[in-house]
């Protein structure tokens, strides 16, 4: 029998509303949890276990958000991935495994004036995730945790172009990290990829996390959160959530893990916001909360396509090479090395002065700390694309993806309505600022170095081929063509975050401010920009969030 009143009801069962789950479960058996999910439970299927499980962008899974246009993007609205099921991103994403520098985690802590949220404090939970492949990594890294973490070399992966793209970037003064790991803290130079894959299988949060002993309802909408107040200039207080369908469900503690884009939405629907944003809908003002959906941070990506010199020496999947055919080769991505990177801060100086109207303190200024990654690298040893530029894919191109990791442009979240149904207003807000531009071209002009002017690409590459209308990049472009060409194909890389902000939406602790018994715990708290895949910085923090929230950390 179902209890008239629930323990927590957690919103979201993606990545951390599965982790958040299962540990409060495991750290007290006798809590009452109701996890309430909008799309399907995708535990027993098969389909999303195997590298191709992006293909499932598009359908059931996925939210299919679009972005209102984006002025810096030629007005293109950007189409916005987002997992829909137990799972969440997870269950639909690359399987790409970054933590990001210590550096971030530190500014973290520093930001919110709580030490346990900075590198140190976070690796124990770091380590309590991670089943890691090497088990001489203990310093660092966790063994037998519930998430397998396997490198590209672990796997037994060796793509014929991995060590003349080792080179390449060597020529460039980037460094080899020390044994290849990017994920120990400081991730400046070349590793290589990791990806949380069991023997080529992705790693699902709600079944490596066990789901017993807690309620599921899948297929289910929350409409808002239920809010009291003791008297008229009382506390408010988090009494349970309403159903799309009508349903009323008490709780004594609600969670929303909803995602960055949902978490606020739901706040906004239930009376906790701008009170100028829910005015615009009718909706009565229960606590103004001015930064609910602000502070929206994301990375955004860039593809290139660069033609082979000999491909008929089998570098690229989809030529005649037989290795491509082994069955190691199946289980994960055509990657050797993830290259994170840092910019010229002589340049990042002036870049900054335009923003801010003054000349930052290099001592001082957060964007100008030591270790900081903006950009991430991939050389990709597959390419196809339909049109626009045409690539078959006959093994005869590899492609480039540059990813920007601090974005100093901000975006919102809005309402569309007051219809949960509807997808909420994205603002990307891309590249409003001169950093962000800067940090783009500096990042393209460094990877078409690697491209044409190292060794791997005077011997490997003939040149790019650019999308219609565009020449080819060159080592002598200009900032102007440079921008054309991110305007034209920038996208993004679905690693929205910072909407609902530790520090000031919520306490270091998740509590929504002057709200009683309702958190927000996903990726939508994270109040600095993250220079990593959030899902590795999610895993650990719904870790500690399952202990701080139960009395265990």
């Amino acid at each position: 029998m179902l209890p008239a009143v629930w323990d927590y009801v957690i919103v979201g069962g993606g990545l951390a509303g599965s982790i958040i789950s299962s540990r409060m479960h495991e750290y007290n058996s006798t809590l009452k949890i109701l996890l309430i999910e909008a799309g399907q439970d995708t535990r027993s299927r098969t389909d999303i276990l195997y590298t191709n499980a992006t293909n499932l962008m598009g359908g059931e899974l996925d939210w299919q958000y679009q972005s209102e246009p984006v002025a810096a993007l030629n007005g293109r609205s950007i189409t916005y991935n987002q997992g829909k099921g137990l799972g969440g991103g997870a269950a639909i994403n690359a399987c790409g495994y970054t933590r990001g520098p210590k550096v971030d985690y530190d500014e973290w802590a520093e930001l919110v004036g709580d030490s346990r949220w900075s590198y140190e404090s976070q690796l124990p939970f770091m380590k309590k995730v991670e089943d890691w492949f090497n088990t001489n990594s203990t310093a660092q890294h966790g063994n037998g945790g519930p998430l397998h973490v396997a490198s590209v070399s672990s796997t037994g992966r060796a793509f014929p172009l991995r060590d003349a793209v080792a080179k390449g970037w060597d020529d460039l003064g980037i460094p080899e990290l020390p044994n290849l790991d990017g994920n120990a803290g400081d991730n400046l130079g070349r590793g290589e990829l990791t990806e949380t894959r069991r023997n080529g299988l992705r790693e699902l949060p709600p079944v490596i996390y066990p789901l017993d002993g807690v309620t599921i309802l899948t297929e289910t909408l929350v409409e808002k959160i239920l809010l009291s107040r003791n008297c008229s200039q009382g506390e408010l207080h988090a009494t349970g959530v309403l159903l799309a369908n009508g349903t009323t469900i008490s709780a004594k503690n609600v969670i929303s893990a909803a995602g960055a884009y949902r978490s606020p939405q739901l706040l906004m629907l239930s009376g906790i916001g701008d009170a100028a944003e829910l005015a615009k809908h009718n909706i009565s003002v229960r606590l103004d909360l001015p930064d609910v959906g602000k502070n929206l941070m994301d990375h955004m990506s860039l593809y290139q396509f660069w033609k082979l010199k000999n491909p008929e020496n089998g570098y690229s999947i989809g030529s005649s090479n037989p290795i491509f055919a082994q069955p190691e080769f199946g289980t994960g991505y055509p990657i050797d090395w993830v290259t994170s990177t840092g910019v010229n801060k002589t340049g990042l100086a002036a870049a900054i002065a335009k923003d801010e109207g003054a000349v930052p303190d290099p001592a001082s200024h957060p964007l100008l700390k030591d270790d900081r990654t903006f950009l991430e690298n991939f050389v990709i040893y597959q390419a196809y694309s339909a049109a626009n530029p045409a690539v078959p894919m006959n093994g005869s191109h590899v492609y480039t993806n540059i990813a920007a990791l601090i974005q100093t442009s901000l975006g919102t979240v809005g309402l569309r309505s007051t219809n949960p149904s509807d997808a909420p207003v994205i603002d990307l807000n891309y590249l409003t600022t001169e950093v962000d531009r800067y940090v783009y071209r500096e990042g393209l002009r460094q990877l078409t170095r690697l491209m044409l002017d190292s060794s791997f690409g005077k011997e490997y590459i003939s040149g790019e081929t650019p999308p219609d209308d565009f020449a080819p990049v060159s080592l002598e472009d200009t900032d102007e063509y440079l921008d054309s060409r991110v305007a034209h194909a920038g996208v993004t890389t679905w690693h929205p975050h910072g909407t609902c902000s530790m520090g000031k939406v919520v306490d270091s602790e998740f509590n929504v401010k002057s709200v009683k018994g309702l958190r927000v715990v996903d990726a939508s708290v994270l109040p600095v920009a993250m220079s990593a895949h959030l899902m590795g910085p999610l895993y650990a923090m719904a870790e500690q969030a399952a202990a701080i929230i139960t009395g265990n950390a």
